[in-house]
């Protein structure tokens, strides 16, 4: 993008620190060509055209990625979001880009229950962390927000948190920084999944960061998430669905992180060339 002229969106002009986003031979740091956002419709129009176009060719709805440093996490987080006007300073209008994101989503494909919106409070990926009073603020009025609009589902995520501590193969052991200390033993999914889950409530909860089958099977039993989904397993367990219904334990990645990144000469590799289960 630098090369080409082309600057890096941000609410702010804030470069992130804290060393590369994922540690792989090649891959460059954090990047210094930033430019703060100064038409936010124009950018909220380019998730629309997106959204748009998913739709024609025969999407029923999206997830919006409000987490991993991701832009809406970035007007959300006071870390990154430096703005002066209404899409910063106070909670609500930190969390005014998203909500207006989800809007034009809505608007879109006709109605706010077929988005899904990915959320972890307590991450720290791309120097997204915020200290815990912020966080408990944010997210409250957030996912407040979200319930009231009616959306599908909320997805929340607990990287971060001392109940999932690290990030699995994909990204390696992420120890939280120092000075950003939460609750021992705090698990964001059950904290702020109650704003969710409730009698009556329109939005379904999701989870999906490094849960063990057993874990998601007495999670969903005991009515504290509506669904637990997999994501990375499915690629070195092409048959993850069978084996989770007979019992087999799932299969362990063993080939390294880069299978996620597609970055081997022929797109089979790594993806679709993975054994199944014995059947004998």
């Amino acid at each position: 993008m630098k090369e080409k002229g082309a600057k890096v969106l941000a609410p702010s002009a804030i470069r992130a620190e804290a060393g590369k986003y994922r540690d792989l031979p090649g891959m460059p740091g954090h990047t210094d060509n930033i430019e703060a956002i100064t038409d936010v419709q124009s950018v909220i129009g380019t998730y629309r055209r997106s959204c748009e176009l998913a739709k024609s060719a025969g999407f029923d709805g999206v997830e919006l990625l409000a987490q991993g440093g991701y832009l809406p996490q970035q007007f959300l987080s006071s870390r990154a979001n430096h703005r002066t006007d209404n899409y910063g300073g106070s909670v609500g209008n930190r969390c005014r880009f998203t909500l207006e994101l989800v809007d034009a989503i809505a608007a879109v494909f006709n109605g706010h229950e077929y988005i899904c919106v990915k959320i972890n409070p307590t991450d720290h990926l791309n120097d997204s962390i915020v200290d815990f009073g912020e966080m408990k603020e944010t997210y409250t009025y957030l996912i407040t927000e979200l319930v009231k609009r009616k959306v599908g589902i909320i997805n929340l995520g607990r990287r971060g948190a001392e109940t999932s501590p690290g990030s699995g193969e994909f990204f390696g052991p992420l120890p939280r920084p120092e000075g950003y200390p939460l609750p021992r033993g705090y698990d964001p999914v059950l904290d702020f999944g109650k704003l969710v889950k409730f009698p009556g409530s329109p939005t379904l909860l999701m989870a999906n960061h490094d849960y063990t089958v057993e874990a998601a099977d007495t999670l969903v039993g005991a009515g504290k998430l509506d669904m637990i989904t997999f994501a990375r397993a499915f690629i070195h367990n092409p048959d993850l669905v069978p084996r989770i219904i007979h019992g087999v334990p799932l299969a362990t990645n063993d080939r390294g992180a880069w299978v996620y990144y597609g970055l081997d000469k022929r797109p089979e590799e790594g993806y679709n060339d993975w054994p199944v289960a014995s059947t004998t």
